[in-house]
């Protein structure tokens, strides 16, 4: 504990002492940014070559044709989707894996947007339709000190459009497989010292067949957004975003049940394939103000307010119906002060309210339960030469559940040449238990502890030419108190189960062979180890062994092309060869693009171009259910659309 203090204080002094060093060569005007971002106080460019950081920018964002940001990002190395089919709007039931974690801060124009509720999702990010993205980031571990204090994972960074001068209006009219109907409209405007987005979308998808059987389903969603900002020159900003979004859902369930009454007889299993329904919906409303005080000093104050609904309907063999009612709210208070060219400060604080205001099952209910989460933070940026650049950083966390910590981090960047970069951090997490998993009458435990844990960090890239980049990364995560349910005991809860130890990495490579070709490549490898308790179950993680993803862009009026391919190698990872419809597959998608005349552009999406058969979510069935029985994601399917800008 002492040695602990000791470090504690050796980091805060020499914080204080870099921000005195060199004083009197402060001349020269300090180049500063409005948003100073994690790690750097500049922020991240789309030909950024850190290592650990991947950008899905406007032109592939265009040329995709993506339905949502849930589709974007499944495209982004790290990123792990273990979908139970498309079913119930994929996010429903589906865990989405950051670095081989589920517990990542989502950053949505500057404001963390993560939940605290159930143990699903901390995001839904089918909410957000593709049209007004302007990019979707992952950015390393040791980038979420500002943002939150669960970036065991890392950060996901999306950032929506903003206006230039004049307004712009598109409309997307979009038909396919599978009954697919979809219609977005969206306009962006500025005049004078206001600007706005305004964005609607409604989408329909009906059965859907895999490689090889249809299976039934249905979604029907509506998103409604608008973000509205004042401007006073280049001295302040104030930024109005609400948003709706309306779900509803059919999907069958594939699994089974024990139908023998008497406990001292054998399990009698038979097959319990049902459908149910969903529906969800979502309203979320921001107010964020960011001011530059001086030409080396800004402040951002913002305040937020989210709230969700999800009920999954009781049918006649539905085992566990259950409705939960969810809001976040709070607000923050960021500053920044370049106080010398070399020389940056960061410090805030922020408070938010993690509610469940209703919460319903079969065997029990409970409402009006909340979590509190305080947090200062201090971070600070020097350049110690030309070459090398380090940044400290000290966040303190309350959690009304999971008590306190203290949380430091440490980066070093070094330039040896211009081409060359290597990076160096060591960042602490809190991961406090989520409410379901602390308030559940049936499953809860108040005495659950946070996870906490150790990140460690080191990437490399090389930029030989403006053409081409080579990245490399790699992390070690060591993990203690991880959150599972404890199946060795009944009834079953949540309990601290085991010690993770995860180690991954990332080669990547981005090259520009002219202004109309661009090809990227990325392969991502990650295992994810778990020590368990005594006489605990091993917890699953579902994350294959590798995952090569590729991409080619062709952009040459009229015409762009996307060519997409995503192979996975050993999805299970070591655990068996019949847990997934296909251990070992590719999957490819083609968008094409051809611009009518300045306003319209028709296009044609072909994915699962070679009908490949394959899942993502494992079955752990014990081969009781077939592969054929389980949640197969869809085969060759097409969307043929038309976009108009006036």
């Amino acid at each position: 504990m002492k040695q602990k203090y000791l470090n504690v204080f050796a980091l805060t002094g020499l914080c204080l002492l870099t921000w005195t060093i060199e004083t009197a060569a402060a001349e020269e005007a300090a180049e500063f940014y409005l948003e100073p971002m994690i790690v750097t106080a500049t922020r991240y460019e789309t030909n950024e070559i850190k290592p650990g950081y991947y950008k899905i920018g406007e032109q592939q964002l265009k040329a995709g044709n993506y339905d949502n940001a849930l589709d974007v990002v499944q495209e982004l190395p790290g990123i792990t989707i273990m979908g139970q089919g498309v079913s119930g709007g994929r996010n429903a039931y589906s865990n989405i894996l950051l670095n081989g974690s589920d517990r990542y801060i989502v950053v949505v124009d500057g404001i963390r947007a993560n939940w605290n509720g159930s143990s699903y999702n901390d995001f839904d990010f089918s909410v957000l339709p593709a049209e007004m993205l302007a990019s979707v980031e992952v950015l390393p571990a040791s980038a979420g000190a500002i943002y939150g204090n669960a970036a065991k994972g890392g950060v996901i960074r999306i950032t929506t459009k903003k206006a230039a001068e004049g307004v712009k209006t598109s409309i997307n009219l979009e038909t396919g497989s599978y009954g697919r109907e979809r219609e977005n409209i969206l306009q962006l405007g500025k005049s004078g010292d206001w600007s706005w987005l305004v964005a609607a979308q409604k989408s329909i998808t009906g059965d859907y067949s895999s490689a090889r059987h249809s299976i039934p389903s249905y979604d029907n969603t509506e998103n409604a957004d608008v973000k509205v900002t004042k401007s006073w020159g280049d001295a302040a900003e104030l930024t109005l975003s609400y948003s709706a979004f309306s779900g509803r859902y059919m999907s069958k369930i594939f699994n089974y049940k024990n139908i023998e009454t008497d406990t001292t007889k054998p399990a009698n299993l038979v097959k319990n394939i049902f459908m149910v329904n969903a529906r969800k919906t979502e309203n979320n409303i921001s107010l964020e103000f960011n001011r530059k005080i001086s030409d080396s000093e800004n402040n951002v104050l913002g305040i937020y307010r989210r709230g969700s609904n999800a009920v999954y309907d009781e049918g006649s063999n539905v085992p566990n119906p259950w409705l939960i009612e969810l809001r976040t709210q709070g607000f923050f208070d960021r500053y920044t002060k370049q106080w010398h060219p070399k020389n940056t400060l960061t410090g805030g604080i922020e408070y938010y309210q993690d509610l469940v205001l209703d919460y319903q099952d079969l065997t029990s209910n409970y409402n009006d339960r909340t979590m509190i989460s305080k947090a200062v933070y201090l971070q600070n940026e020097w350049r110690l030469d030309d070459r090398l650049k380090a940044t400290g950083r000290l966040r303190q966390d309350w959690n009304s559940s999971a008590g306190k910590k203290l949380s430091p981090a440490v980066a070093v960047e070094y330039n040896p040449s211009d081409k060359l970069l290597y990076t160096l951090a060591y960042t602490e997490y809190f991961a406090p238990p989520k409410q379901l998993q602390v308030f559940s009458p049936k499953n809860g435990n108040e005495g659950l502890k946070p996870e906490e844990g150790k990140v460690y960090e080191f990437g490399a890239s090389y930029k030989p030419e403006y053409s081409l980049t080579l990245k490399a990364s790699i992390f070690h995560r060591d993990a203690a108190n991880v959150i599972a349910v404890d199946r060795t005991v009944d009834p079953r809860r949540y309990a601290n189960v085991a010690r993770e130890k995860a180690t991954g990495f990332t080669l990547s490579a981005d090259k520009r062979f002219s202004e109309q070709w661009r090809a990227s490549v990325a392969y991502t490898q990650t295992k994810v180890e778990t020590e368990r308790s005594k006489n605990m179950p091993q917890v699953s993680t579902m994350i294959p062994h590798g995952e090569l993803q590729f991409n080619l862009l062709y952009d040459r009026a009229p015409y762009s092309v996307l060519l997409q391919g995503r192979g996975v190698f050993d999805q299970a990872n070591g655990r068996g060869e019949n847990l997934f419809s296909n251990n070992t597959y590719w999957v490819w998608n083609a968008s094409v693009n051809y611009k009518l005349n300045k306003q319209a552009k028709l296009y044609v999406k072909v994915n699962n171009i070679f009908n490949q058969f394959y899942s993502s979510w494992d079955n752990d069935t014990g081969g009781f259910l077939g592969v054929e029985e389980w949640y197969a994601e869809p085969g060759r399917n097409y969307q043929i659309g038309i976009n108009y800008t006036f």
